[in-house]
């Protein structure tokens, strides 16, 4: 019974996503033919003359041309921003979609500038927490109007509760940082169709963060490292719905998280599913997705399999504040996931099902010169 509530939740999440553009269309078209029907009223009156009805015959009036106008001049501007995954080994890689950028863009530089911070507490096999705190800086160009090009810097801080003594009673506890360069990001994106609302974005992972930090001679385990040491790759696949109130985006994507390393750590391949759905409200856009995402097999590290999800379901709320120049966003993403283990390291029982470690961040974004 349990499963098929959350089953059933998630399918009508997935409907709620995908009718809603529909939903709010109908909405907005009615909004504006009555407000057009008020406008012929006041003109009868005002020169009592008979003027044709607003109003065709088909469900959805074609709405004021200047509205069409402005709405095709400013569709550079609506877009669904780009997004990188977590840098890191305890950050899945890009393995995810979790927090993404949904609203309009700043435009008029030379160069994109976006910088996320993002939060995450993960506990760890002992049950002591970890406080892990990402910050990425997203630099992006545009060349022509069909590509864009940029890089991803991220730094990355990991606080570790006590990873040695594990609580062991007569053990002085001792906690322990990990921070420095997580793995660089390469993007490149290639834009499709007549307005550019298809985008299609490869990303490729360089090995730059420390993969193999060691508590004297102690190696941390791959989920407390900042680094993977192989690279990784993943491509995206992201259509925009614009729309007079706001705007959709479905997509997907397959990545490749790194394999096997050196050491025996091993991180699954993986392919997610989302939708979002955002809504113009003056200089604010809030915005609610669902992501789906799948993994081939359990992440192991030094070849001992981990407790990792081999599907999760993630609940992401947003809300975007922009002007031409800078725009701010707070999100946060909530993750449900099935791991496969029916019992625990001691032979209880468990359930597979549980919810995985939750994200908030804050991101700003700036084109200068």
């Amino acid at each position: 019974m349990k499963h098929f509530r959350l089953f059933t939740f998630v399918a009508l999440g997935l409907l709620m996503i995908a009718i809603s553009p529909v939903l709010l269309q109908r909405w907005e078209a009615s909004r504006l033919l009555r407000q057009l029907d008020g406008l012929g009223a006041k003109r009868e009156m005002s020169a009592e003359v008979t003027v044709p009805t607003w109003r065709n015959a088909g469900p959805l009036a074609t709405p004021d041309p200047a509205l069409v106008v402005r709405v095709e001049e400013q569709g550079s501007l609506v877009a669904s921003w780009q997004t990188v995954g977590g840098c890191g080994a305890g950050a899945g890689g890009g393995s995810s979609i979790g927090l993404k950028w949904i609203g309009r863009n700043v435009h008029g530089g030379l160069f994109n500038v976006q910088e996320q911070v993002t939060y995450m507490e993960n506990p760890q096999p002992n049950h002591l927490p970890q406080y892990n705190l990402f910050s990425n800086t997203l630099i992006t160009r545009d060349i022509g109007e069909k590509w864009n090009v940029g890089v991803n810097l991220p730094i990355v801080y990991k606080y570790l509760v006590d990873p040695m003594s594990l609580g062991q009673p007569g053990v002085a506890p001792v906690d322990y940082s990990n921070s420095g360069l997580g793995d660089i990001t390469l993007l490149c994106t290639r834009k499709l169709g007549r307005i550019n609302a298809l985008a299609l974005t490869g990303i490729v992972g360089l090995p730059t963060g420390t993969y193999d930090a060691k508590i004297g001679t102690t190696r941390l385990n791959q989920s407390q490292q900042i680094g993977f040491g192989r690279p990784t790759a993943s491509l995206t696949l992201d259509q925009t719905f614009d729309e007079v109130w706001g705007l959709s985006v479905v997509g997907g994507t397959a990545s490749y998280r790194g394999g096997t390393n050196n050491l025996h750590n091993y991180r699954s391949p993986s392919a997610t599913a989302y939708g979002y759905v955002g809504y113009f409200l003056g200089p604010l856009v809030p915005a609610v997705g669902l992501s789906i995402t799948g993994y081939k097999d359990h992440d192991r590290d030094l070849d001992t399999p981990m407790r990792t999800p081999l599907y999760s379901f993630a609940a992401n709320l947003s809300i975007e504040y922009s002007v031409d120049w800078i725009a701010l966003l707070v999100a946060a993403s909530i993750p449900y996931g099935y791991d496969g283990y029916k019992t625990d390291d001691s032979g209880n029982p468990r359930s597979p099902w549980s919810f995985l470690p939750w994200t908030v961040g804050f991101g700003v974004s700036a084109s200068p010169f």
